[in-house]
């Protein structure tokens, strides 16, 4: 090989592993778990104000907050839907969400860890749903997020809309 074409081909290798890292932690700060993408941030549809309301919220010891989307839409029985699940950042711990229908107990949805900060805006079902609306509770475990300890339980009713 002559010295040009390697200088050339070393060019190309490094111009390649920088785009690489580049993509990389550009898509750091989202995560797939459990058929959704858990994201960094307040989740989007609230304006500067509430948003800064938020921000400046404390959560005490005795106390959990979240947030989900009580009527959520599939269009179809593998297609995401808004489940809107979020983690307040004045939460002082870690939820882990798990749905289930109400009709047979069937879990449909089940997170990994979402901590203080994160939410999964979009995601799919674990099992496929026919069209149709079903009723189904969600039940939000808290855990503190250093040492993994349960701290308690929240559950909240759902509408699962699938739509063809």
């Amino acid at each position: 090989m002559n010295k040009k074409y390697k200088v050339i081909l070393l060019f190309t290798v490094i111009i390649l592993l920088l785009i690489g890292i580049s993509i990389s932690k550009k898509n750091q700060d989202k995560v797939n778990i459990s058929g959704g993408i858990l994201q960094e941030g307040v989740i989007p549809g609230y304006t500067e104000e509430e948003i800064k309301e938020i921000l400046q919220r404390k959560a005490d010891e005795s106390s959990f907050s979240f947030e989900i989307n009580s009527r959520p839409i599939f269009k179809d029985g593998s297609s995401e839907g808004n489940l809107r699940i979020a983690n307040p950042p004045y939460n002082k711990y870690s939820i882990k969400v798990e749905i289930k229908l109400d009709s047979n107990s069937k879990t449909v949805f089940k997170s990994g860890e979402i901590l203080p900060n994160h939410y999964i805006e979009y995601a799919k079902l674990t099992k496929r749903l026919k069209a149709g609306e079903y009723n189904a509770t969600a039940t939000i475990n808290a855990y503190d997020t250093k040492t993994g300890e349960y701290k308690g339980t929240s559950a909240a009713k759902l509408i699962i809309k699938v739509e063809s």
